[in-house]
């Protein structure tokens, strides 16, 4: 099975990462049922960040993600809802907000920039949008970055931001980010595995993702609690009609 080959050496070429790629990025994106563990399949592995970068990006274009989202602000409940959410390269968000299975809102972010499309929605959220993408898309910015290895961990680090991967599975484990003088920490828990029927013409296999994150800054805390998780989904024409019209 794809999910027993190992990568031994940092000299084995990108070709041979670059066909394994998808199955990869799902070990360390997605995580593990209950007493389920990732498989260790970079325990004797040494890889370099551009072998690192690889597998991780794989073809993954587009990821949706039905979970509920849950916000405090000083530890006090703030917000709870369900959600559709849909992240596409580059930095691209679409989130529809339910509350008993009807919609209530709906927004866009590009560049920083939030563009509601309908309904009612939290203005506090949409701050959380780039700091979710960023979450998930990990290993977007990493040129100018920077690795080691610490125990059990590689450790990349960039001038506002160090990103904690288990070293045996590469799932992201912690993130922390300056911008603007704020500190967010982001923490991933709760690996869950998950299949798909096919991709790219190729049989199904399964994949493994964090199904939880926490994302914290200043007061506010915004957990995503992922129950089902798509890869490259087909788009409908109206995901991101409002960002193409600008």
């Amino acid at each position: 099975m794809l999910n027993k080959k190992i990568i031994t050496s940092r000299s084995g070429s990108s070709r041979r990462v670059a066909s394994t790629c998808f199955l990869l990025f799902a070990f360390y994106l997605f995580g593990c049922a209950p007493k389920l563990l990732p498989p260790p399949v970079y325990k004797n592995a040494d890889l370099s960040l551009e072998e690192v970068i690889t597998i991780a990006q794989g073809d993954i274009n587009t990821l949706k993600a039905i979970a509920d989202i849950n916000m405090e602000e000083d530890n006090t409940p703030y917000l709870s809802v369900s959600a559709s959410i849909l992240l596409k390269k580059p930095s691209w968000i679409h989130i529809r907000l339910y509350r008993y299975g009807m919609l209530t809102g709906s927004f866009l972010i590009k560049d920083d920039v939030v563009h509601s499309v309908s309904g009612r929605w939290n203005s506090k959220l949409g701050e959380f949008g780039m700091e979710l993408y960023q979450s998930v898309f990990w290993w977007e910015g990493l040129e100018n970055a920077l690795m080691h290895k610490q125990g059990t961990e590689y450790v990349i680090r960039t001038k506002n931001k160090e990103i904690r991967l288990d070293k045996s599975t590469l799932l992201p484990k912690s993130q922390k980010i300056t911008a603007n003088s704020n500190k967010i920490s982001i923490l991933y828990d709760k690996p869950k595995k998950g299949a798909v029927s096919a991709f790219q013409n190729k049989p199904g296999a399964d994949f493994w993702y964090p199904s939880v994150i926490r994302i914290e800054t200043g007061a506010y805390r915004l957990t995503v609690k992922i129950r089902r998780l798509f890869i490259n989904p087909p788009l409908e024409e109206n995901d991101f009609k409002a960002v193409e019209a600008e």
